[in-house]
């Protein structure tokens, strides 16, 4: 499961921390969605103690409310496992990646890339259509033999293009930006595969989720953060959960502290999501306003007839930090 993923994760780096830093204290930081799998971790895992969470943005709606048009566009479009286009999109990460990593793709990667292509024929990839008019995985028509570089050419496109691209990117700092792009990219095909495969909600459903944190959420220290134009945001029915939650520990341990605090921003559900002033963000912030009412608080007129837009409601994610950063530093965290 996405928990599972996430906790064996953790686990691989907990040890590295440790040897660096010592003890540290673990603190769940998440948003929207990412809010609620912390709160699925804290109750429904007792093998993982948190010191703290900081659940910002905190969203827990079936699949209708969170994802827009999904019976309508996204159940069809992806239902169908020749024409969704998820093993095209895996091949094609794998690609990136070799490519990030200073790499020329190998011939592997390179021919599962090439079987997956579009075809001619609408819904065929090309490894389905040779499939069709030679009998078994492309009947002998496609093989990695053809799609093999020489090796003189893989060295030089390797020293010439390969290795310097990616030496000036690390240097610039933008290469783990790219490799993490495709970590999250890595979810699209796996959800692709999932509506393939019958999904047509969440696992555990709202109900289920609310019912664990209301019984089982177990962390002493908790911060929901929302923000005033955020549509999507659940904080304050999850604050109620906790209380209950925090009603039932005390029950088993009538001295222990319980602080739960929620806190109320400028912003929207994006805030989070934008890093500093400058540079790429500006643009982000440019295309944000170009959507006007799509984002959530964004565009409008003002009571003097100006126009406003989302990207002149963009709060800095600097005020977010400073809101964590206090928070923790009451905690001593």
């Amino acid at each position: 499961t996405t928990c599972d993923e996430i906790i064996d994760k953790f686990e691989k780096v907990a040890p590295m921390l440790a040897r660096e830093y010592g003890a540290v204290p673990v603190v769940g930081v998440g948003h929207s969605c990412g809010s609620l799998l912390h709160v699925l971790i804290t109750s429904l895992f007792p093998d993982t103690p948190r010191a703290a969470n900081a659940l910002l943005s905190y969203n827990n709606r079936g699949v209708g409310e969170a994802v827009p048009f999904f019976e309508e566009l996204i159940v069809p479009l992806f239902s169908d496992k020749e024409r969704n286009g998820s093993r095209l999109i895996k091949a094609a990460i794998e690609v990136a990646r070799d490519k990030y990593n200073g790499r020329v793709p190998s011939d592997e990667v390179l021919f599962n890339l090439i079987k997956e292509l579009p075809s001619p024929i609408p819904g065929q990839s090309v490894n389905s259509l040779l499939g069709a008019l030679g009998g078994g995985d492309g009947g002998g028509l496609l093989s990695p033999s053809l799609i093999s570089i020489p090796k003189p050419l893989r060295e030089s496109l390797t020293n010439l293009l390969a290795e310097p691209t990616f030496d000036a990117l690390t240097n610039a700092g933008i290469t783990p930006l790219l490799l993490q792009s495709l970590d999250i990219t890595q979810q699209i095909p796996k959800l692709i595969d999932e509506v393939e495969d019958g999904a047509r909600d969440f696992v555990p459903t709202p109900d289920a989720m609310s019912s664990a944190a209301r019984r089982a959420y177990r962390c002493r220290r908790t911060l929901l953060m929302q923000f005033e134009n955020d549509n999507l945001d659940d904080s304050e029915q999850l604050e109620s959960y906790l209380r209950e939650a925090e009603s039932v520990m005390k029950m088993k341990r009538p001295m222990i502290t319980i602080d739960l605090q929620r806190k109320v921003l400028d912003g929207n559900h994006a805030t989070p999501l934008l890093g500093p002033l400058g540079g790429e963000d500006d643009a982000l912030r440019e295309v944000l306003g170009s959507l006007g009412g799509v984002i959530p608080g964004g565009g409008g007129v003002e009571e003097d007839g100006g126009s406003t837009d989302a990207a002149s409601n963009m709060i800095p994610v600097e005020n977010v930090v400073d809101e964590l950063v206090a928070w923790l530093d009451e905690g001593s965290l």
